[in-house]
């Protein structure tokens, strides 16, 4: 069994950690070139997921991980959430190759970046979750399955800027959830919520949803300590 690892990106890594993101956001799911790469790359850690038994470990995952909610507030407003006297914590960009999805991965990632940002003080992460296209009926069968699996306490609100949001109503399937991305639903499994509202994101050709994950109630797999030791 592998050993898998996740570390911050050397210099000579963050190159392969950009190509695995350009890859699976502009190759896959048909996000725009000039999109993908943004000026928050340079605010952020990058997180890469390896195989550590490996003597030159591919990049087989990647994350940014950063103090704030610089990426999160162009799309969502955030003022409605509990605790702001502590700085919130944001992730972003996460990716898996192919070979990696429906593992530990996305858990491996997310743990370490828990870490990182109980550390620095943090109480809660946010970041956006997507899902590929921008036909927002497409995929509100979907969405509406994921508000009602993941809803935010009450009390707790977030609303999308105006230029671009899009609530989400009526009743939800519990088998819909079938039809949320893999790793949106490995947030979820975590104890992220969501808030009941998305952001059509035509410049990454994606509908995006605000991600909510207080720090200390994250649910990890027990499965992360075998794949890690």
């Amino acid at each position: 069994m592998a050993r898998l690892q996740v570390r911050s990106a050397r210099d000579d890594e963050l190159h392969a950690a950009a190509a695995l993101r350009r890859a699976v956001f502009v190759d896959e799911m048909g996000a725009g070139a000039g999109a993908e790469a943004d000026r928050f790359d340079g605010q952020a850690e990058h997180l890469v997921l390896i195989d550590r038994d490996e003597s030159d470990p591919a990049i087989l995952g990647t994350l940014r991980v950063a103090l704030g909610s610089s990426y999160t507030s162009q799309e969502f407003v955030l003022d409605g959430l509990p605790d702001r006297s502590r700085p919130l914590g944001e992730i972003g960009r996460m990716c898996l190759h192919p070979s990696r999805r429906g593992g530990v991965g996305t858990g491996l990632l997310l743990r370490a970046a828990v870490d990182r940002l109980q550390g620095l003080g943090c109480r809660t992460l946010v970041g956006t979750a997507s899902f590929p296209g921008t036909t927002f009926d497409h995929h509100l069968p979907a969405l509406r399955a994921l508000r009602d699996a993941a809803a935010l306490p009450g009390g707790w609100t977030v609303r999308p800027v105006a230029r671009a949001g899009r609530r989400i109503v009526g009743a939800g399937r519990p088998a819909d959830m079938r039809r949320v991305p893999a790793l949106v639903k490995g947030y979820v499994r975590a104890g992220a919520m969501v808030a009941d509202c998305a952001f059509i994101d035509t410049a990454f050709a994606t509908i995006d949803v605000c991600v909510v994950l207080p720090l200390d109630s994250v649910r990890m797999p027990r499965a992360l300590k075998a794949w890690s030791q």
